[in-house]
């Protein structure tokens, strides 16, 4: 057929035998617009449930699915999985570049240890807050080309970068930008230096910080390792960008300017033996407390070569850090008057969230503001971290996550806070792997993280992937049912037995008794398929039901055809209980106008007020028992109870069928009236 200009529509009506019509206009998809993918998608894959159970059946249902769709696009795969699910408070992230990949993933996720909880438990409550709290890096861990990644995928990192380039070429008239994207830039293994360092190190701080923002993530407290701290600062809200950069790079000036060039120089060692090894080499000071067994000594370049000699003659691990100047030493004093004057033009605005220094490992509650004492003090005197860490674990947080460009403060987190999740925001070589993997811890425990930061540009799109599994539960309402009661003396004749009979002639009558109802051959489908995957409805096992009632003599009700069976196995299953306890012995011949009892009932005593006038010729027969019979096995659907049901559902159509038929009439008189309307004059027209 040839293809039409318009799309195609088509019209949809269904009218409900309870009165309910619905109508709809379905119009045919748009054909899917070309594939524009200018970046790699994350290779995050997320599945996650409101039960531990249901988790693991939606990871199950997932890996089939992968294992056979393995051409699935993968940024359609996350897409979907990110953007096309809510997600519940059992949740997991699984990475790999391929469907086959991530199929063997999910696998090895079910055969662990634990497949049934994920690896930080339930995330808390939808009206609970992740507490999320930022920690960024000092100047030690910045290398050439560490925004690179960065800068050529995520326009908001643009932004800022770009922001931050012109302001730093205005006030210095060097540039800073081409360092950080460039990973060749300069001689290798070579230190940066502290003027254009410290400003990039600013500007890289804040530049994540908007893109974790765009991203829905905000910090609940934050801390700053030495100039880390400045970018702390702002995500606090106390420094503008343009402020912060303008001081960062006052800052890295006046230690270039004022302060003789040193050394700095990480052990593995306690803190008084720290201070005893700093205090036995003149000109050296302890300038960092990291962790119990983690310092930093620093001081002139000739004091740390010495030693570093004698650190290698003792066997003593050590590094030496990738900067020029020993800072929070007697060396950087020079400069701190100069730096002082700096700090008094700069509008500092109260904090709005909670900031942790590392001057003291004090906690500053939102509403301090910064003041020009304190960051001179931060700038000379040593750095605490190990106290800044403490005052973290006080806050309770979710994850620690680390801004800056390498994983430093994530691993001193981890050594000191065992127990707390540390991530860091990029890893030295990885690309972007560290930031997506970051994303997923923090979707883990519980962060709502807006994907679509991280899936634009990929071109994925959603498709169709396995539905949320659900975990079937009855709930009654009311009292729940309990065993059924004895069954009334009229019915004897029909006692069930509960002994296991041959179910295959039965499987193959009910089986029939479907294809009749359908229409077709059903004797093929497999015994354990639902009904409702077969296409039934209620009315249609009605009649079902009526066919087995006759056929085999025995009750079933539609609570019990699909609460308690809704197979046609478990329906033989359940008709073969029910059949005759011996089925093959003709029943004992009853007396006419009696009614059968059971042997061991005692035989009721009539009451006169109850017994039947003298005139009547059959014997007498209680009334009581009369009675018991009509109230006995209300939970069975009777003949004439279907029987009014049908006419019930026969009547309502017939209604709806004459509803239809007048409102076609009146639409076609309508119509006449319209045209012999517009075939009169204009003076003639009838009002």
């Amino acid at each position: 057929m040839a293809r039409e200009r318009h799309p195609r529509r088509a019209g949809v009506t269904s009218l409900g035998v309870g009165g309910t019509n619905v109508h709809l206009v379905l119009e045919q998809a748009p054909e899917p617009e070309p594939r524009s993918a200018t970046a790699a998608p994350p290779d995050v894959l997320l599945v996650s449930a409101t039960s531990r159970e249901a988790l693991a059946d939606n990871v199950r249902s997932l890996r089939d699915v992968l294992r056979r769709r393995t051409a699935l696009p993968l940024a359609d795969l996350v897409t979907t999985a990110a953007l096309g699910r809510s997600h519940g408070r059992h949740r997991i992230a699984v990475r790999a570049g391929t469907p086959s990949a991530l199929a063997d993933a999910l696998d090895a996720w079910l055969r662990g240890p634990a497949p049934l909880a994920t690896a930080a438990g339930p995330v808390p409550p939808g009206d609970t807050a992740t507490r999320v709290v930022f920690q960024f890096t000092g100047q030690g861990s910045l290398r050439p080309g560490a925004a690179a990644a960065l800068y050529g995928r995520f326009p908001v990192v643009r932004e800022v970068l770009d922001a931050c380039e012109a302001w730093h070429r205005g006030l210095t008239g060097e540039p800073m930008l081409a360092g950080l994207l460039t990973e060749g830039a300069g001689t290798p293994g070579a230190v940066w230096p502290t003027a254009t360092a410290q400003p990039a190190l600013f500007a890289l701080q804040c530049a994540l910080v908007r893109l974790w923002d765009e991203a829905g993530i905000g910090p609940w407290a934050v801390t700053g390792h030495s100039v880390g701290e400045y970018a702390a600062l702002f995500a606090a809200g106390a420094l503008s960008l343009a402020d912060g950069l303008e001081l960062s790079a006052h800052r890295g000036r006046l230690m270039r300017d004022h302060c003789a060039p040193g050394a700095m120089v990480a052990v593995a060692l306690e803190r008084e033996y720290a201070a005893e090894l700093a205090a036995s080499h003149p000109g050296l000071e302890l300038a960092v407390s990291n962790g119990e067994r983690s310092h930093v000594l620093a001081g002139p370049v000739a004091g740390v070569d010495r030693m570093c000699a004698a650190l290698d003659d003792r066997g003593t691990p050590y590094e030496r850090l990738a900067v020029d100047r020993a800072f929070h030493t007697a060396a950087t004093e020079p400069m701190l008057d100069a730096f002082a004057t700096v700090l008094a033009k700069i509008p500092f605005a109260p904090v709005r969230t909670r900031f942790i220094s590392s001057l003291d490992g004090r906690t500053r509650e939102p509403g301090w503001v910064p003041d020009p004492e304190h960051l001179v003090r931060h700038a000379r005197e040593p750095v605490r971290y190990d106290a800044s860490l403490r005052a973290v674990a006080g806050e309770r947080p979710d994850v620690l996550m680390e801004i800056g460009p390498h994983t430093t403060l994530s691993s001193l987190a981890r050594r000191s806070l065992p127990a707390v999740r540390a991530v860091p925001s990029l890893h030295r070589g990885t690309g972007l792997t560290a930031l997506f993997g970051t994303a997923a811890d923090l979707h883990c425990a519980g962060a709502d993280v807006r994907w679509e930061t991280f899936l634009a540009g990929t071109g994925g799109r959603r498709v169709p992937l396995p539905g949320y599994r659900f975990q079937h539960r009855h709930h009654w309402v009311g009292a729940p049912p309990g065993p059924r009661g004895p069954i009334s003396p009229a019915r004897e004749e029909r006692t069930m037995t509960t002994e296991v009979t041959e179910t295959g002639p039965l499987l193959d009558s009910i089986l029939g008794f479907l294809s009749g109802a359908f229409g077709e051959d059903l004797t093929s489908v497999p015994a354990d398929t639902p009904f409702f995957d077969l296409g039934a409805d209620s009315l249609l096992m009605i009649n079902v039901l009526r066919e087995i009632e006759q056929e085999h003599h025995v009750k079933i009700t539609m609570r019990e055809l699909f609460d308690e069976t809704g197979t046609p196995r478990l329906l033989a299953e359940l008709v073969a209980a029910r059949l005759p306890r011996q089925p093959g012995r003709p029943q004992q011949p009853q007396q006419p106008g009696t009614v059968p009892r059971p042997v061991a009932a005692p035989t009721p005593t009539p009451t006169p007020a109850l017994a039947r006038p003298a005139s009547d010729s059959a014997p007498p027969v209680p009334h009581a028992v009369v009675a018991d019979t009509t109230v006995a096995d209300t939970g069975f659907v009777t003949r004439q109870e279907l029987q009014e049901l049908a006419l019930r559902v026969q009547q309502l159509s017939q209604i709806q069928l004459q509803m239809l038929t007048q409102l076609s009439q009146i639409s076609d008189l309508l119509a006449l009236r319209s045209n012999a309307t517009a075939a009169l004059p204009n003076d003639e027209v009838v009002r």
